[in-house]
């Protein structure tokens, strides 16, 4: 009998971890630009936009968790919408978790390697 107690004690609070996680918000991204160099060699090359679902970004009260399945290195800026300072940036690969340390409006860069740059709005309350 103190097995299964403990037993549900451990499963309710796996369930309750779970659902404190589900209260983290996605941060819809939209590409914004595709950049190319300009003495690319491929001139006839057509750029196709980037279905966006590689990169995943989501805000839980001040902590900022973005996600990529790319290997290669991304880089994060985070931009107060009032004051138009940068408030943090960072370089990653795979996933990282950033601290936004005052409540507001913000903006969120996500540049990857391959010259995409997807945006997105949050808020910290």
């Amino acid at each position: 009998m103190k097995k299964l107690l403990i037993f549900a004690l451990c499963l309710l609070g796996i369930c309750n971890a779970r659902a404190e996680m589900m209260t983290a918000q996605e941060i819809i991204l939209t590409e914004t630009a595709t950049m190319q160099p300009w003495d690319n060699q491929d001139d006839d090359k057509i750029v196709l936009p980037h279905d966006g679902n590689s990169v995943r970004a989501f805000i839980q009260e001040n902590e900022l968790y973005i996600s990529s399945d790319m290997d290669a290195p991304a880089y994060v800026e985070v931009i107060d919408n009032e004051t138009g300072d940068v408030v943090s940036e960072e370089e990653f690969v795979g996933e990282t978790t950033m601290y936004i340390p005052q409540e507001g409006d913000y903006e969120l860069y996500i540049y990857t390697e391959s010259g995409i740059v997807m945006a997105g709005e949050f808020s910290v309350e």
